[in-house]
């Protein structure tokens, strides 16, 4: 039995894999591949090295020993966003950037400043394939001009950590941008592999609530009435007045708008279990995590800097006046993420309880109230049934500008926006 049959086993058939790459890219005699959006075997001579268990961080990610090692100190389940040193409230200072983002541009000009102070020799994002605009691909950005056409979040399941293997053949310094399961992976494979720890420079983990399927942006362009040989440009967080949303432009210039808010719905129906089965929003084992600051009102990033390593480099945006930064709170990400945040870290047991395998965190979660217990009883519910083959059916038949508003009001009653300010 070779040890991808182990991983198939024990993660794969289990709902417990995160597609985040991490086994495909560390796997020294390329024997695990990504197909039609699943981990898969090339049928390559495997050497039973055993990598592929190792910096899997779907089956375990032990966070009690990962803030030891980080933090130095035990990881404590009563507090919401982990262990940091600060929050900040940031935008770009540089105008053309803060536009680029999805929200205040933050990742984006902390790449281009690593980059063109030599910090960094590139950075691992996500960038367009050249096959298709809706085709999403991990790449070593190496210039500016890279960097600004990778910029905002892509809302599909991408295996990033497959990039491990172009990293070592470059040999090149990188600052790494992913979600914080592919943190958590990458976390591993640096700690069984030297050499990548020194060639990543920084982790940067984007806030996630779900990831969703590529079906998910299958289903918008259907919606939309466009074909996707007619597609130009398509974005997730294009935006457009006061708002962000999915975006799409034919090559004759017609166009198609969602808000970001009216397409949440679309979390319940192409979320993947594993999504339903994570414990770190806003990711806690990067140097730096970056989310939305929607009392701020668009353009706006909210900071979380947790290791001396990510606070060095933050405060040295902001000195050099690059990033434009005020001190945030954890009441603010409350307010306006209770949700999305109750889901994932107070809601957390209901769903071990409920499902059948389930990934060794290596803490006991904190108790929650009734009351929460109970809502959190309702969302799960929720998501068995969309999730399942008779709800994704059933949606075909609901009118999609009702469930865009539906979803739109359904999340703008947290969102507090404070549309017009332009700087910190």
């Amino acid at each position: 039995m070779s040890r991808f049959d182990t991983l198939k086993a024990e993660v794969i058939d289990c709902d417990l894999c995160t597609r985040c790459g991490t086994c495909i890219g560390i796997c020294p005699t390329g024997t695990i591949s990504y197909k039609d959006g699943e981990i898969a075997d090339t049928g390559r001579n495997c050497i039973q090295c055993g990598m592929c268990m190792a910096v899997c961080p779907g089956k375990s990610f032990p966070m009690d020993q990962w803030a030891q090692k980080l933090f130095h100190e035990a990881y404590d389940t009563e507090k919401l966003f982990g262990v940091y040193q600060g929050i900040w409230n940031a935008c770009a200072g540089d105008e053309g950037v803060r536009n680029r983002g999805g929200s205040g541009g933050v990742v984006t000009q902390l790449l281009v400043d690593l980059l063109e102070r030599n910090v960094i020799e590139g950075a691992v994002t996500l960038q367009c394939s050249k096959k298709a605009p809706y085709v999403f691909e991990p790449c070593i950005a190496d210039s500016r001009e890279q960097i600004l056409a990778s910029a905002q979040s892509k809302y599909m399941i991408v295996p990033v950590n497959q990039v491990i293997r172009e990293l070592k053949e470059s040999g090149k310094r990188v600052a790494y941008v992913g979600l914080p399961c592919q943190i958590q992976g990458m976390r591993k494979a640096m700690e069984k592999n030297p050499w990548l720890e020194k060639q990543i420079v920084v982790l940067i983990s984007l806030f996630c609530g779900f990831n969703m399927e590529e079906a998910a942006t299958d289903y918008l362009i259907a919606k939309s009435g466009m074909k996707k040989e007619e597609i130009k440009t398509l974005s997730y967080r294009y935006k457009k007045g006061a708002q962000t949303g999915f975006y799409l432009r034919t090559k004759v210039g017609k166009e198609f708008f969602v808000s970001k808010h009216g397409y949440t719905f679309l979390n319940l129906l192409f979320s993947p279990k594993r999504c339903w089965k994570c414990y770190d929003y806003s990711g806690e084992f990067a140097d730096i995590a970056v989310g939305d600051a929607w009392e701020k009102g668009q353009g706006f990033s909210r900071v979380i800097v947790r290791t001396q390593r990510g606070r060095e480099i933050f405060e040295q945006a902001v000195d050099r006046g690059v990033i434009c930064a005020e001190p945030g709170d954890e009441a603010a990400i409350k307010k306006t993420q209770n949700k999305v945040v109750s889901y994932k870290k107070r809601q957390i047991g209901i769903r071990a309880e409920r499902m059948r395998h389930f990934p060794d965190y290596g803490v006991v979660f904190a108790p929650c109230s009734a009351s929460m217990r109970r809502k959190g009883r309702v969302l799960y519910a929720m998501l068995a049934f969309w999730g399942h083959p008779v709800g994704k059916h059933l949606i075909r038949f609901l009118p999609f500008r009702c469930l865009v508003k539906i979803s739109a009001k359904w999340k703008g009653r947290e969102v507090v926006h404070r549309e017009g300010k332009q700087t910190v």
